[in-house]
């Protein structure tokens, strides 16, 4: 798991094992675990909204991570590329100052980046 997820790793059994599951195409023969997983994170929103933030953009990783990773089944990356928009959004909803509009365009260009190099793989 990347160093993003720390913080949230022992909130719940369940989601890490969902992240694992997710990020390693364990169960790529279902599709209704991305948005499982994305509404189950959901449930754990913290308050704060620094720990929104750094909750949204793991999720994101994960997805982006999962997403670049070519040893994983094309479909599922396709299915992660699909839900990538969940964690985006809600990140510009929060995205209050200079700082993260920023480090948001830098997820963006990121997503823009990977989603190109990968897009002839991943269209067959």
């Amino acid at each position: 798991m990347t160093g993003t997820l720390q913080g949230f790793d022992t909130q719940e059994p369940a989601i890490r094992e969902l992240r694992r599951k997710i990020r390693y195409a364990t169960e790529a023969d279902n599709p209704q675990l991305l948005s499982l997983w994305l509404s189950m994170e959901e449930t754990l929103t913290p308050a704060c909204a620094a720990s929104r933030w750094r909750l949204y953009a793991a999720e994101f990783r994960l997805l982006l991570d999962t997403l670049a990773d070519d040893l994983i089944p094309d479909h599922w990356r396709t299915l992660c590329m699909d839900q990538i928009y969940r964690p985006l959004a809600a990140l510009s909803r929060i995205a209050d100052g200079e700082s993260r509009r920023r480090q948001l365009n830098e997820f963006l260009y990121e997503l823009r980046t990977t989603s190109h190099f990968f897009q002839a793989s991943l269209t067959g």
